[in-house]
């Protein structure tokens, strides 16, 4: 008995990693207007949830794509604390504000149903805000009404 619930709950350990999503822009068709009409209503949906220069964000993965960095730049520019990513150690302690004050920040925007349907997922703290995107002729349209969900306590 103790071999079987063991085998079980190896199975679930190695189950969790394989439905991880892959944070970042997973969209390779994006035009520039596209991303940036998506980043600019990210932004907004962000301050009417968590106050701009009260709020600190720590990004939690990389973002290189033009999206991300169109969102990194309009949350600054709102008032909000933003840490980027960074895979290596910082060179000093005094740079780095303890991570315990800032809101883990993470992103998925990949494509909910081709052609042309894209959907944004924001996961920031312990929540998630999920928003889909018409893109037709060089712009992104919102297709739904964010939905928000709170992690369970």
């Amino acid at each position: 008995m103790l071999t079987l619930l063991l085998a079980c709950l190896a199975g679930c350990a190695a189950n969790q990693g394989a439905d991880t999503p892959a944070y970042g822009n997973l969209l390779a068709a994006l035009v520039p207007a596209q991303e940036s009409g998506i980043a600019g209503d990210a932004a907004m949906r962000l301050a009417a949830s968590y106050p701009p220069a009260q709020t600190r964000f720590a990004l939690q993965h990389a973002a290189q794509d033009g999206f991300g960095t169109d969102l990194l730049a309009r949350l600054r520019a709102q008032g909000y604390a933003v840490a980027e990513f960074s895979t290596q150690a910082p060179a000093t302690a005094t740079l780095q504000p303890p991570a315990a004050e800032a809101i883990a920040l993470r992103y998925v925007l990949d494509m909910a149903a081709p052609p042309g349907l894209a959907r944004l997922t924001l996961y920031a703290g312990g929540e998630s805000l999920s928003r889909a995107y018409l893109l037709d002729e060089g712009a992104a349209r919102p297709a739904s009404a964010w939905i928000r969900r709170e992690a369970a306590p």
